[in-house]
């Protein structure tokens, strides 16, 4: 089945359609520094791509309540309106690739790990607005990335099933959510190039240029 067979392409969006990364551990260490927690860089590195709910488990450790949990992200979400706006930057490529996908027939939607009103401002910094129709967020649902649940979300929103449209990630919490959901996935960035994506990735490419010469060629 080519690329251009599905009915559906789901992206990422951090690291994926806009690189947004460094804005948001800029507004955990504030937020952490506040309480007086200093942590590895290590630690911030192994949450890429996924949701602020384990990230700050981990962190505080496991007696964290809900209401202390949902109080931090509040903050962290907080520092990342004031750095976002500043810091994000498109991918290279991205927002070509998506309009090309749009003007081939297929249906585009977002599942993030971001909130909801990060993944709005960010296509509209894209302009994409008017090109993606479904937007999920694993902030708004029980479990996020790698639980398949983000993707089971954005399956049932488009009405399709999992053989009706492909993923594209660049962090290894999303590929394996994507995975587990059914999605054929494809890897895009430097970091999918690493071993641990050729298990789950039917494709891993560089950048959009290769995405571009992979969906034409199939």
């Amino acid at each position: 089945m080519q690329l251009s067979d599905y009915r559906a392409a789901i992206f990422d969006l951090d690291g994926t359609l806009v690189l947004s990364e460094p804005a948001w551990e800029e507004a955990k260490r504030r937020v952490l520094a506040r309480l007086g927690i200093d942590i590895p860089q290590s630690v911030y590195d192994a949450f890429v791509g996924r949701g602020l709910r384990g990230f700050l488990t981990a962190v505080m450790g496991p007696d964290l309540t809900d209401s202390h949990r949902s109080n931090l992200a509040q903050q962290i979400g907080a520092e990342a309106d004031i750095l976002l706006p500043l810091m994000r930057q498109p991918v290279p490529g991205a927002a070509k690739a998506v309009q090309r996908l749009v003007a081939a027939g297929l249906t585009v939607a977002v599942c993030s790990s971001s909130p909801r009103r990060h993944i709005i401002a960010a296509l509209d910094q894209l302009g994409l607005s008017a090109s993606i129709p479904v937007m999920v967020s694993g902030a708004d649902l029980p479990r996020g990335k790698p639980d398949p649940l983000p993707y089971i979300e954005t399956l049932r929103q488009l009405n399709l099933g999992p053989d009706a449209a492909f993923a594209v990630e660049d962090a290894l919490p999303g590929a394996i959510s994507a995975h587990a959901a059914g999605l054929t996935v494809i890897g895009i960035g430097p970091e999918s190039l690493k071993p641990a994506f050729a298990e789950i990735c039917r494709f891993q490419v560089p950048g959009y240029s290769e995405f571009d010469r992979l969906f034409r060629d199939g």
